[in-house]
């Protein structure tokens, strides 16, 4: 096969130049998926590296997911996953959490999610109507003092809601934001009494709107909702001076 790679000389980053030159290759599907790339041996000598630069510069990138290196049979190209997206995002996120993420949580959301309710009301099947259903009963059922269940029952809904689109990019980009609700929302049903109630009868108000392929009554629906959310969360927040150890 023609040479994929070319030498390269600056001792200092060698790793890097290494994987910025293979990313690239993947980036270019001159290397699909599944595809092996050439050997240790083959690589050292196109790039005209030793095998300790190329070994740490391969564990970058498999740390990364884009490679995977199986011994004895070679280094393939990962079908990239989803799942290497939103992990570095969510982590960003709950490292960030304090007052302020958590109303820019609630403006991002505000953003998004009323559109997110009106496509879902045009493109969802009755599987998403079945599972928003059980959700919703889960929600009705949970103990009113396990607010965390609560919170991640309220992250489930939403992103059913979200995957309703039939659009998988935004999955991808809402699941790292839905993903700290849980967090959040315990917060608020711990400390807001008819939280959970109020929760239960938004939920519904949407529910309906998308099982009646509303997009207009879905979207002002989620507005509702997130404006009261909004106000639960500035209630708190002004109430008394929240630290971070109170997120853990």
């Amino acid at each position: 096969m023609p040479a994929l790679f070319s030498k390269i000389g600056n001792q200092q980053t060698l790793s890097q130049e290494i994987v910025q030159k293979i990313e690239a290759v993947i980036r270019q599907k001159k290397v699909l998926p599944a595809e092996k790339l050439p050997t240790e041996k083959e690589l050292c000598r196109m790039f005209g590296v030793s095998r300790t630069a190329l070994r740490e510069a391969l564990q970058m990138l498999s740390a990364r997911g884009l490679i995977s290196i199986r011994k004895g049979s070679g280094i393939y190209v990962n079908d990239y996953s989803s799942a290497h997206v939103i992990e570095p995002m969510n982590l960003f996120l709950e490292l960030k959490l304090d007052r302020d993420y958590i109303l820019y949580v609630v403006e991002v959301r505000k953003m998004f999610e009323p559109t997110i309710a009106q496509l879902a009301a045009l493109n969802r099947s009755e599987d998403d109507l079945r599972k928003l259903s059980v959700n919703l009963q889960k929600l009705q059922q949970s103990p009113p003092d396990d607010c965390v269940k609560q919170g991640q029952i309220d992250r489930d809904f939403h992103l059913i809601i979200a995957n309703a689109c039939r659009n998988p990019i935004i999955p991808l980009i809402v699941t790292p934001i839905f993903q700290l609700m849980p967090r959040i929302r315990s917060i608020v049903y711990a400390n807001v009494k008819t939280a959970q109630r109020e929760a239960v009868d938004y939920h519904q108000r949407i529910l309906m709107k998308i099982r009646d392929r509303d997009p207009e009554g879905a979207y002002q629906a989620m507005i509702a909702h997130l404006q009261r959310a909004e106000r639960h969360s500035k209630e708190i927040l002004s109430a008394a001076d929240l630290k971070l150890q109170e997120l853990s």
